[in-house]
C-alpha cells in the first residue's frame, strides 16, 4: 500500500449518521467510509436484518470501515442520543419506507431544525412521493417494473432477474455521488440538501437506450439470452468445458475471428459480410460459430482470440475468479478476520489511486461494538452510558 493511498482520505472529517440496512443504503455509506468519512451505523438492538441473511455475507461486504452503535431510538433517551449524533453529523442517510422517519420523529424538517446544514438522503423503492410511495421496494421489484427483467433471459424461457442486486448498488452509487456534490456545494453556500433516490428511477435509467429506441422506432426490446442487438457474433459460445463470451463489433474483428478459427467460408458468405448482415442472420451465424468453438477448451480458445485481437472472456464462477492471476495482481480482494465468521474475502472499492484500491481500514462492526465509544464522544459519562445499557436502551458488544 503506497503512502499516498494510505493518506488519501478526502472525506476525512465528514460524519455520516447511517440508519440504513440491507444493501442500497449500506453500499452508499460504504463508498463514503472507504474514502475516509466517519460512518456511524445506527442499528436497532436486534441489529440489521442482513447480519443474519445469506450467512451475513452481504452485511460483511457492505459495512466495512464503519463504526456501529446499537440503540432503541423509540425510547426517549435513545432518541435523544441519536439526535446528538445527528447534530454532529454532516450527512443523514436512511432507506426506510417513506413516512417511517416521520414516525420516529426524525423527519427532514425535525432534523434540519437542530442541524440546518445537514445533507439528508432517503433511498426508497419508489421515492418520497407519487402513487407508489408507500409500497416497499426491493431490487428485483425494480428490475421487474423497469423493463430489465422482462428483457433478460433466453427468448423461449421465462424472464430472469440479474443475480447481483445491481439496482441497489447503483442507487447507492448515485446517492454517494449526490452527497459528495452536496458537500462541495455546501462549501460555497453553507446550505444542506434534501435528496430523494428511488430504486425504480435508477432501474429505469438503465433502460434509457431502449426507451429512446422505442420512441424513435416503436420497437420493443426482446430477450436475447447472452446476445446483444447491436452486433453479432456477440454472445456466449459453448466450448468443450464451458463457455466463452465473444464480442465482434467491427468488420476487422470479424475478419480476425474467421482467420483465428479458419472460418474462411463464413467470411466469404455475403450474408455475413457486413455488421447489419451479421445482425439480421444472428441465429444461423451463432450456430455455425458454435460448431467450431465446441471443438476447443475455453482456456485454449481464449488464448487464440487474445492473440488474434478478438475481444473475449471465459465465463468464470467465483472459485475461478478468486484464483485468476489478473484479479490477484490487481488486489481488488482483501481478507478480513471477523471474530464471528472467521476469514472472509471482501471486494474493495474499485477506485485505484497510485495503483492501489482503498484500504479496508476497519472490518464491519459487530452489533453495538462501538456504542460506548460513540456515546462517550457525545459527552456521556461512564455512569450515564452504563445506565443506558442497564435499561436496555443501548447495547454494547461483549466478546
Amino acid at each position: 500500500m503506497t503512502s499516498e493511498m494510505n493518506s488519501w482520505l478526502p472525506l476525512k472529517g465528514i460524519r455520516v449518521a447511517d440508519f440504513t440496512q440491507v444493501i442500497a443504503g449500506p453500499a452508499c455509506s460504504m463508498l463514503l467510509a472507504d474514502m475516509g468519512a466517519d460512518v456511524i451505523k445506527i442499528e436497532p438492538l436486534a441489529g440489521d436484518f442482513w447480519r443474519r441473511t445469506v450467512s451475513g455475507s452481504a452485511f460483511l461486504n457492505f459495512n466495512r470501515n464503519k463504526r456501529g452503535i446499537a440503540i432503541d431510538l423509540k425510547k426517549p433517551q435513545g432518541h435523544e442520543s441519536v439526535m446528538k449524533i445527528i447534530q454532529k453529523s454532516d450527512v443523514l442517510l436512511e432507506n426506510f419506507t417513506p413516512g417511517t422517519m416521520d414516525k420516529l420523529n426524525l423527519s427532514y424538517e425535525k432534523v434540519a431544525q437542530v442541524n440546518p446544514k445537514i445533507i439528508y438522503c432517503s433511498i426508497s423503492g419508489f421515492g418520497q412521493d407519487g402513487p407508489y410511495r408507500d409500497r416497499p421496494g426491493y431490487d428485483p421489484i425494480a428490475q421487474a417494473m423497469s423493463g430489465i427483467m422482462i428483457n433478460t433471459g433466453e427468448p423461449d424461457r421465462p424472464p430472469s432477474r440479474v443475480l447481483p442486486t445491481m439496482v441497489d448498488y447503483l442507487a447507492g452509487n448515485h446517492t454517494a455521488y449526490a452527497i459528495v456534490l452536496a458537500l462541495m456545494d455546501r462549501e460555497k453556500t453553507g446550505k444542506g440538501k434534501r435528496f430523494d433516490i428511488a430504486l425504480l428511477d435508477v432501474a429505469i435509467m438503465q433502460m434509457g437506450q431502449f426507451v429512446a429506441m422505442y420512441t424513435m422506432t416503436g420497437e420493443l426490446p426482446v430477450r436475447m439470452g447472452s446476445g446483444y442487438l447491436a452486433a453479432a457474433p456477440y454472445q456466449a459460445f459453448e466450448t468443450k468445458d464451458g463457455y466463452i463470451y465473444i464480442t465482434v463489433t467491427t468488420d476487422e474483428m470479424w475478419k480476425n475471428l474467421c482467420q483465428a478459427l479458419k472460418l474462411g467460408h463464413l467470411f466469404r458468405d455475403p450474408r455475413y459480410s457486413t455488421l447489419d448482415g451479421r445482425r439480421q442472420n444472428r441465429p444461423e451465424l451463432a450456430a455455425e460459430v458454435t460448431k467450431v468453438t465446441k471443438q476447443y477448451g475455453s482456456r485454449e480458445l481464449e488464448s487464440i482470440f487474445v492473440t488474434a485481437n478478438v475481444p473475449c472472456g471465459r465465463l468464470m464462477n467465483i472459485d475461478e475468479i478468486i484464483q485468476d492471476p489478473h484479479v490477484q495482481f490487481r488486489q481488488i480482494m482483501e481478507d478480513i478476520e471477523d471474530p464471528e465468521k472467521g476469514k472472509v474475502k471482501i471486494i474493495k472499492t474499485p477506485i485505484f489511486v497510485s495503483g492501489k484500491a482503498p484500504k479496508i481500514r476497519r472490518r464491519p462492526p459487530l452489533l453495538g461494538e462501538h456504542t460506548s465509544e460513540i456515546l462517550k464522544e457525545l459527552g456521556y459519562s461512564q455512569q450515564e452510558i452504563q445506565e443506558l445499557l442497564d435499561k436496555g436502551i443501548a447495547r454494547q458488544y461483549q466478546a
